[in-house]
């Protein structure tokens, strides 16, 4: 009880950021009617109301659509200028997924008359970015009707004026955007365009026509004088970006090409063939971001005479520069020759405790990831890692665990703290060691922490993924398991009721034959109130179906052993 009251008492709130509505409404009672086209004030307000309605549930879906289709009637005539105001355009860019193909094709017709101003203006632009999105998605979505071809013909239309305009578009702040969407649609991948460009989403067999002026845009590119001053500027290196992850779809020879043009205009060699040089093209941060998509995104052959050509000889060096660190986590999270990657820890080894040092904690998450993807040195970045901390492999009290997660030293360790700091990073090179071929020393760190520590990590936001990690690991046996269910023993509860701390409940659940999990419903059942209390903890009572429990064990007992049984069943298919 009193560890369910120390975790609520712990719980902080975060200040909210104020939303776009608070924003535009602030600024309205000044005057400022959102930025852009200036509406009437009367208009003004009536986008505003819509703005917060539109991210409040409706009864039903119809009622949805009929609330979406009375706002694009207010733009009846005025679209273009509407859509040129800060807060119209932010409710027309939400609202266009959910409308009709009746007002998407007439906002279309609409546009068509000033696509040069609207490509080139701050808010319209990032309406007719959805636009395409909406027309693509649609367009390759729909069956043979006149919908299907205005769309297809509006992309080609769209994607060929931009492609005649390209000198001038790249340049431009706004148009640079309609490019890369322009891009992303013609290969099928308008979310990497799209706000959340690193969620991937439906992947779309365009036609043979669109990916042919996809290529159009990659030769404009290959044959430009201007290469070397667009790697310099932010936006056109976003651009670029998006065009390396395009492009291969529909030409692996064209990807090569602009890999290599890149490589070789923004890499300078000096007379020496000195290493300092990739050290000196990576403090600049545009060019950098390029390089790692490069990396990325380069076949196999490609990516080893990068490597070997630019990157070996200053590898060491690389791991700890403030933007090179990136690039060598990119080579280390891409590379599937094991031999190679042997050669690339062994060069890294010198350098971890300046890596620590620095912060660049991410160039040791990919170590350990790539040790656990190609199955070697496992056992030796353990040791490395401890070692570098200042503590011993396995501890009594399982000390190790807490530096591994805070990614500290053991002299600048508060080990009087209870609520032991968890870094990302941390937390998930200690799910990749859980993971390993043989975990035990990790393992057996875990169970000898005290248990306020350990139920402290099981429900933070970064360490509760532990908990899935030791439960799920093929390398952990059950024996281990059991270990850590009795040691979790009087403080289901808390995982319970916490957000976070209900990950690692359901796992272990999964894990737990009827013994175990018996004597859980049983603690569980003493604090249902606390529970039902929680969003989180009325879940697990559903899941669990603490209700029949209470009023009829033996059934419920016998449900739960059919369950365990079946489980075991599908485990020997595995």
């Amino acid at each position: 009880m009193e560890d369910i009251q120390t975790y609520s008492n712990t719980l902080k709130r975060k200040k909210k950021r104020m939303s776009c509505y608070q924003r535009a409404r602030k600024f309205s009672k000044r005057g400022k009617f959102g930025h852009g086209f200036q509406i009437e004030e009367d208009d003004f307000q009536y986008f505003l109301n819509i703005l917060k309605v539109s991210n409040e549930t409706f009864e039903s879906q119809e009622d949805r659509l009929l609330f979406v289709g009375n706002v694009f009637k207010q733009l009846d005539g005025n679209e273009i200028n509407y859509c040129s105001n800060q807060v119209v355009s932010r409710i027309v860019d939400n609202l266009l997924p959910e409308a009709s193909d009746e007002i998407i094709i007439k906002i279309i017709n609409k546009f068509d008359e000033e696509l040069r101003l609207i490509c080139n203006d701050q808010f319209a632009s990032h309406v007719l970015q959805q636009l395409l999105h909406v027309a693509t998605s649609r367009g390759y979505a729909l069956n043979n009707t006149p919908e299907k071809v205005i769309y297809i013909n509006w992309i080609t239309k769209l994607c060929k004026f931009v492609l005649n305009n390209l000198e001038e578009f790249i340049w431009d702040t706004y148009a640079n955007h309609i490019v890369r969407s322009c891009i992303a649609c013609l290969c099928g991948r308008p979310y990497l365009s799209s706000k959340l460009s690193d969620q991937k989403g439906d992947v779309i067999e365009t036609n043979k026509e669109h990916r042919k002026i996809l290529k159009k845009y990659g030769d404009y590119i290959i044959n430009s004088s201007q290469l070397s001053e667009m790697l310099a500027s932010d936006i056109i290196s976003g651009l670029l970006q998006v065009l390396l992850k395009c492009i291969g779809v529909v030409s692996k020879k064209r990807l090569k090409v602009l890999i290599e043009k890149i490589m070789n205009t923004c890499v300078i060699k000096d007379n020496s063939g000195s290493s300092i040089t990739i050290l000196q093209i990576l403090d600049n941060s545009s060019i950098s971001r390029l390089l790692d998509v490069v990396i990325e995104e380069a076949p196999c052959e490609v990516k080893k005479t990068i490597y070997k050509k630019y990157f070996d000889k200053a590898f060491e060096e690389l791991s700890v520069h403030h933007n090179g660190n990136f690039s060598i986590q990119k080579i280390l999270a891409t590379t599937t020759d094991s031999t190679q990657f042997e050669a690339m820890f062994d060069k890294l080894k010198s350098k971890m405790s300046e890596i620590i040092n620095k912060g660049y904690t991410g160039v040791l998450l990919e170590m350990s990831s790539a040790c656990l993807r190609l199955k070697c040195k496992q056992t030796l970045f353990y040791q490395l890692l401890c070692e570098m901390l200042k503590c011993k492999e396995e501890t009594d009290n399982g000390t190790s665990i807490l530096l591994i997660l805070g990614l500290k030293l053991f002299e600048n360790y508060d080990f009087t703290n209870k609520e032991a700091p968890v870094h990302i990073h941390g937390s998930m090179i200690v799910q990749n060691l859980l993971k390993f071929n043989k975990p035990i020393k990790i393992v057996n760190n875990l169970l000898n922490l005290h248990i306020d520590n350990l139920i402290h990590i099981f429900c933070d936001v970064k360490g509760s993924y532990l908990g899935n990690a030791y439960f799920e690991s093929i390398f952990i046996g059950e024996k281990s398991r059991e270990k850590m269910l009795r040691k979790l023993k009087g403080h289901y509860t808390t995982l319970a009721i916490s957000k976070s701390g209900s990950r690692v409940f359901d796992s272990l659940w999964k894990v737990a034959d009827l013994k175990y999990r018996t004597s859980i419903m049983t603690e569980l059942l003493k604090h249902e109130s606390q529970l039902s209390s929680t969003m989180s903890g009325s879940i697990i009572i559903s899941k669990v179906d603490l209700r029949m429990f209470r009023h009829n064990k033996d059934n419920w007992v016998k449900v739960e052993q059919d369950k365990v049984n079946t489980m075991k069943v599908f485990e020997e298919l595995k």
